[in-house]
This record gives C-alpha cells, sequence and structure tokens, in this order.
C-alpha cells in the first residue's frame, strides 16, 4: 500500500532531477550502495514508493520510476531561496524524488536523531545519482547537490550548522536579518540585529554564527551573551513570538567567535 502524508513530506527533502533522470528503485539501491551510512530497501510497493532503513529509521521515498511525473512534479521551486549555485538557477521543469520521515516515526518528525539520519542520507545520494538540486521542504530552499553534502555533513561531523542552506535567511530593510526554517530544529526562528555598521555580507554572516550557536546550546531561558566576531550580543526568547531575539551592545570587544560568556 503507498503511504502519503504531507506534514510527513514537510520534513522532508526532494531531489530534483533533470528529465528523463529519475531514478527506479534499482538505481536508488545502486546509490544506497555507494553511501558510507548502512541504509537498504526493505519494502516497494511498486508504484515509486519504497521503504529505506537507514540508521535503524525507517524513511519512505517517492516519486522514484514507474511514478508518474505529474505526480510527483516540483511546482514548489518557484518560492525556494537558492543557496551554492554559481549562477541563476532553474529547475521548474525538473522531476522530484522526495526522501521523508516514515509512518513510524509520527510524533518525531524533528527529533535530532532523525532529522540528522535523514539529512546524513540525503547527504550522500546527493552526490551519488544525477541530482540537479535539492529542495529543503522546511526551510523552503534550494540547494546545490555538492554544496549540500559537504556543508551538511562537516556539520554532522562537528562543524559549523549550514544556516546558509539549512535555514533561508533575509536580510530586512532595517538591516536585521530573519531566519525560516530554524524552528524545525530548535522550536524558535531567529531575528538578528547586526550593528549599524555591517553591511548586508557581515550581518548574514553574524546571523549564521547565532544561528550556530543556537544549535548548540538552545534557545536561551533567560537573557544571555554571546561574542561573534568581536561584538558582544545579546540574547532573549521571545516564547509567544517563537523568536529568539539578538541585538548587539555598543562596545566591540578585541577577540572572540560565537562564544557564551
Amino acid at each position: 500500500m503507498t503511504y502519503q502524508s504531507d506534514e510527513h513530506a514537510r520534513a522532508g527533502v526532494s531531489f530534483l532531477f533533470r528529465p528523463g533522470e529519475r531514478p527506479d528503485r534499482a538505481a536508488l539501491e545502486q546509490a544506497l550502495a555507494q553511501c558510507q551510512a548502512v541504509a537498504s530497501v526493505t519494502h516497494d510497493d511498486g508504484a515509486g514508493q519504497v521503504e529505506v532503513l537507514a540508521s535503524g529509521l525507517a524513511f519512505m521515498c517517492d516519486g522514484l520510476n514507474p511514478a508518474s511525473v505529474d505526480s510527483t512534479g516540483p511546482g514548489f521551486v518557484a518560492s525556494a531561496v537558492p543557496y551554492g549555485f554559481s549562477g541563476e538557477v532553474n529547475c521548474g521543469g525538473h522531476e522530484a524524488v522526495r526522501l521523508y520521515p516514515g509512518p513510524h516515526l509520527s510524533g518525531g518528525l524533528a527529533l535530532t536523531p532523525v532529522v540528522r539520519a535523514l539529512l546524513a542520507l540525503a547527504a550522500e545520494l546527493a552526490v551519488s545519482m544525477p541530482v540537479a538540486a535539492l529542495y529543503w521542504q522546511p526551510a523552503d530552499t534550494l540547494i546545490e547537490p555538492r554544496y549540500f553534502s559537504r556543508v551538511v555533513l562537516a556539520w554532522l561531523a562537528g562543524g559549523a550548522f549550514p544556516a546558509a542552506g539549512l535555514t533561508a535567511m533575509t536580510r530586512l530593510a532595517d538591516g536585521s536579518v530573519v531566519t525560516h526554517g530554524l524552528q524545525h530544529f530548535i522550536g524558535y526562528e531567529l531575528t538578528f540585529r547586526a550593528s549599524a555598521l555591517d553591511g548586508d555580507a557581515v550581518s548574514l554572516s553574524g546571523a549564521a554564527a547565532a544561528v550556530d550557536y543556537l544549535m548548540r546550546e538552545g534557545a536561551p531561558k533567560a537573557l544571555s551573551e554571546l561574542t561573534i566576531d568581536r561584538q558582544r550580543y545579546q540574547a532573549e526568547t521571545a516564547l509567544h513570538a517563537r523568536q529568539v531575539l539578538v541585538w548587539p551592545e555598543a562596545a566591540a570587544l578585541t577577540a572572540g567567535t560565537a562564544t557564551a560568556f
């Protein structure tokens, strides 16, 4: 029986393929065999949907050939924020294969082990198949495959969280940077107010460092201080708005990178 759940799919990732390059089960299994993570197909409905077991967790993969293109067409890409591409990207005519938590993971879609296992598998499949782009549903982002694989695997190995991709960061007219998609990981979005002297690049890098801090430490339970690139910031959680607010203090420091006081 084919399993469908919009809620589960919204916690997943879509691999976008050029017309004619969308894989079938055999091609997926060949890609899984190239992954360092132990993963295998454990169920096949015969209509383009399979269950994949990875890290002891069951994920659904649908849109495989022979599923019709109409049922997998990625109409969502028009609104997605692109990351990692060297030039303009247009995936409007591409075909999607989705990977998302299976029915046994209901109630745990955003649990850390589930998210990490899903992203680890997606990061390896992204470079084991002819993927043109990935669509990360929780943040509405469109990500270049090699960039996605590199930054996700680096994060899973203990590096910085890839805020540019796993969240969408937007700089507002007042210079603040807001995220979309961080809530999937920590339950809150970020509003980061940079120094008045900072340009776009500095504001975005500061926001990315703040996101990494929140991923490591969680949303602050009380007014907190942190340092990003020699600048001291304060952070506070606005529970009613599901937002973490981060803003600069007046004095700059002489050293430091995203560390808590």
